[in-house]
């Protein structure tokens, strides 16, 4: 697959968005934040990095198959309220309360799993709303899928569902506008690493944020937004927020590991995979934690994969939750 960092002029990634979002709208940030936090962040990440020029963005340059199969596999295999597609499993949880959420946080950590080429397992946090037999969504996360990405490393991704049935990966075709000159929203990931995402809505242009979290300082950076033109759900918050584990494959197959590829251990947390740093944004855009009764498991099949509400750690962790499992041929379709 011939995958590879591209320099592309900024102007070219803005004119990739649906005609209905004109250059003059284009946001840089969101509205409130402090740009020295995310200019930190980016000067200490990037020490050893060649910096795009000024008004350049890096973008993953594919080839045209690979933007279909981007689509295909958004649009077809992606849930993140249930697994109804044959082959997927999860095990994750959701916020019960319907209520406008304007986000969620995570920290979810990478693991070095072996996968078949058809097969994906990814780690994610999400914002959704649900009508009828009509749905929006928004996943970001890790994910190792050879069949997009070309390898077998985890890389980063952030994924929507919109109207009219529309919705794909990254930057592969029309929807996320990329702003951050240095980090691109999909690139390989080391093994053993903390990826700290935020997805947020803009309280003043309403369009949905995702914002990284530097692990070492706290600092950020604002990769870009999904503008609010691609959903007719999600105009005014969330109905549910979540995270956890989605695996993908034939369903002829044995199922792919999820996770480190072991099912949680209520006495450890560290046993199975984790994420941690879970906050939800509330209607009124303040960060709140959440208990365990405000939480329903999303799991299709126990005995491959499943999911322990940990709760409060330290002030170093947060709240966490484990999940993950080893998959296997008992995992049903």
């Amino acid at each position: 697959m011939d995958i590879f960092v591209s320099f592309v002029v900024f102007i070219l990634s803005l004119l990739s968005v649906e005609s209905t979002i004109h250059m003059k709208s284009i946001k840089m940030k969101p509205t409130g934040w402090d740009s020295q936090s995310e200019n930190k962040f980016a000067e200490g990440k990037h020490k050893n990095k060649i910096e795009c020029p000024n008004g350049t963005v890096p973008i993953l340059r594919t080839k045209k198959k690979h933007v279909i199969q981007s689509q295909e596999y958004s649009i077809n295999n992606f849930t993140v309220l249930t697994a109804k597609y044959p082959g997927t499993h999860i095990a994750g949880m959701k916020i019960v309360e319907k209520h406008n959420y304007r986000g969620v946080e995570a920290g979810l950590r990478t693991y070095n799993l072996i996968i078949d080429k058809n097969q994906s397992t990814s780690a994610q946090a999400y914002v959704a709303t649900a009508s009828n037999d009509d749905a929006n969504s928004i996943q970001v996360g890790w994910m190792i899928n050879e069949q997009l990405f070309g390898d077998k490393r985890p890389w980063s991704y952030g994924s929507w569902l919109g109207k009219h049935g529309t919705g794909c990966f990254n930057v592969q075709c029309p929807g996320f506008v990329q702003v951050a000159k240095n980090d691109p929203i999909s690139e390989p990931l080391k093994l053993d690493y903390l990826l700290w995402l935020t997805i947020h809505q803009d309280k003043e242009t309403k369009n949905w944020w995702l914002t990284q979290t530097n692990p070492g300082d706290v600092s950020k950076i604002h990769l870009g937004y999904w503008p609010k033109e691609l959903f007719n759900l999600l105009g005014d918050g969330a109905d549910f927020v979540g995270f956890g584990g989605i695996v993908t494959g034939d369903p002829r197959t044995p199922s792919p590991p999820m996770g480190n590829g072991r099912l949680p251990n209520k006495d450890d947390r560290l046993w199975s995979g984790y994420l941690d740093h879970l906050t939800i944004i509330q209607p009124n855009y303040t960060h709140a934690g959440f208990n365990d009764l405000m939480t329903m498991p999303l799991v299709d099949s126990s005995v491959c994969y499943d999911v322990n509400y940990v709760g409060y750690v330290d002030e170093h962790v947060g709240i966490a939750v484990s999940y993950g499992g080893p998959g296997g041929i008992k995992c049903g379709d």
